[in-house]
């Protein structure tokens, strides 16, 4: 009995071990240790997605649960779809990258320690304009979501404004000096109105969300359910406290949108840290980018623009800049250059550098990387959590960030490379999934494949069902969508399957 005993304790532990050996099982326990209320994890490669990963509430008060299709407002990571935007104007020839802004904005904007030295759409993007964010700054961004009218972003940077201080400019020559700053892409969003006639938030949609298909938005309003919306937390005093987006399921009115002229002030539309995304939504955008302005026939940008956006800006020398800690390290078009620096900028271990953009707001946090040697990516977003956010020796990154890195390195299955849900879906005509919709038994059919494995999960990713023939009966299932994981001789495909 004793042996018996001992025998089903080491396969329990087995069970245990090898359970514990896949992301969302680590992207669990991360969200358990670190009280947090809900989140999206999705790991990318060239091809496609590889994981894609919900967890926790999306809302606590109504008890929604967050799912693949929650949005969240992504903080600075904004700026990296800001910068997609204004590289498009480039290409386009209507903006001029080296041009002094004042030539496109209609009024003089200098540094009055250096009046002679043109302050760039370039230095904007690097973040070494010299503008920074003042001690005006946050009255006038409470005044620019709030006020009828919207103030005019003269207001901020012409001498006679009403918010304009000299301390607003670092006393150092445009083009020289790294200061990480909001501001510089409030004004990169009015500069997108001013070349493109149009509402920023409305550019964005029209040239970025549309082309990709995806539900993504700077304006709320846009979002096909507010209630995909997660609410923003921080836990004041043992209290989960709505931040941000606590709409409570009704579409908010903003009453100062009306008569607006593109060009005033296009921090309205929150170009420093306003858009709403899902995980899986803002990780084919960094697909695209990864893939040098096109993913599976979505074209953003020419692979030049991008290279462009990749290229050193700025590279800390020890006095050329405020590197945050060793967090800012180098910088190129509104893209955070990693230099996997241990202590500093580190990620992803087995990185040697990496592209894209961190944020940090109203109590979430997110990440939106990847390398294009490895060529592995990643997107996490969480809503808040219940602890303070700490950093460590190992890295600038905050430890819940690290530890997510760790779970990407040792269980994201990033040698992989295949496509995901959403994202590279089958293709009709050559691979297929029909009925879809269904109400019963579905067929499936991989050109050239031999299907191996089919796994059914929900929108929580929670696995419904295990087949193993390529005809399966959903009669059982509940109404809903549901994600498809096909495992072939070949690799993986995925596809989103309805049951009616």
């Amino acid at each position: 009995m004793k042996k018996i005993s001992c025998i089903f304790i080491l396969l329990l532990s087995l069970t245990t071990l090898l359970n514990a050996q896949n992301l969302p099982t680590e992207f669990n326990i991360i969200s358990t240790n670190n009280d947090m209320m809900g989140g999206a994890l999705v790991v990318f490669c060239q091809d496609g997605i590889i994981e894609n990963i919900s967890i926790g509430k999306s809302d606590f008060a109504r008890n929604i649960n967050s799912s693949v299709e929650t949005k969240y407002r992504i903080a600075s990571i904004s700026k990296t779809i800001t910068a997609i935007a204004v590289m498009q104007l480039v290409e386009q020839n209507l903006l001029d990258l080296d041009a002094d802004i004042s030539s496109i904005l209609g009024y003089s904007v200098q540094n009055p320690n250096y009046p002679t030295s043109p302050i760039t759409t370039r230095m904007l993007l690097s973040h070494t304009s010299t503008i920074i964010d003042g001690s005006t700054y946050s009255n006038f961004l409470s005044a620019t979501v709030n006020n009828n009218p919207i103030p005019n972003l003269s207001e901020i940077l012409t001498p006679t404004g009403s918010f304009y201080t000299s301390a607003q400019f670092n006393n150092t020559i445009p083009g020289t000096y790294f200061n990480y700053s909001n501001i510089n892409y409030v004004i990169l969003g009015t500069i997108v109105e001013k070349v493109s006639n149009l509402r920023f938030d409305v550019y964005c949609k029209q040239n970025i969300s549309v082309p990709l298909g995806i539900d993504a938005s700077f304006n709320v309003n846009d979002l096909t359910d507010i209630d995909q919306l997660a609410v923003l937390y921080r836990k004041i005093n043992g209290v989960w406290t709505p931040q941000a987006d606590n709409y409570q399921g009704t579409q908010p009115v903003f009453s100062n949108l009306n008569g607006y002229i593109p060009g005033t002030n296009g921090g309205r539309f929150g170009p420093q840290g306003g858009f709403r995304c899902s995980g899986q939504d803002l990780a084919k955008i960094f697909l695209v980018l990864m893939n040098k302005g096109n993913f599976n026939g979505d074209t953003l940008l020419l692979p030049s623009s991008c290279n462009a956006m990749f290229s050193n800006e700025w590279t800390f020398n020890g006095s050329n800049g405020n590197n945050y800690y060793g967090l800012f390290r180098s910088w190129g078009l509104g893209i955070h250059r990693i230099t996997s620096t241990p202590g500093n900028d580190l990620a992803l271990t087995g990185s040697t550098s990496m592209l894209g953009h961190t944020g940090e707001a109203y109590g979430l946090v997110s990440d939106a990387y990847f390398d294009t040697i490895r060529k592995v990516g990643f997107v996490f977003m969480n809503n808040g959590v219940g602890i303070n956010y700490q950093s460590n020796s190992n890295s600038v990154f905050y430890t819940i960030e690290q530890q997510v890195f760790a779970a990407i390195e040792n269980h994201g299955d990033i040698s992989s490379c295949q496509s995901n849900v959403g994202v590279n879906p089958i293709q009709k005509g050559f691979n297929m999934i029909y009925p879809n919709p269904t109400n019963g038994l579905v067929n499936v059919e991989i050109q050239n494949r031999t299907i191996q494995n089919i796994k059914l999960y929900d929108l929580q990713g929670r696995l419904i069902k295990e087949i193993s023939e390529s005809q399966f009966d959903l009669s059982n299932c509940l109404n809903g969508t549901y994600f498809i994981r096909i495992q072939t001789d070949k690799g993986f495909f995925y596809d989103k399957i309805i049951k009616e």
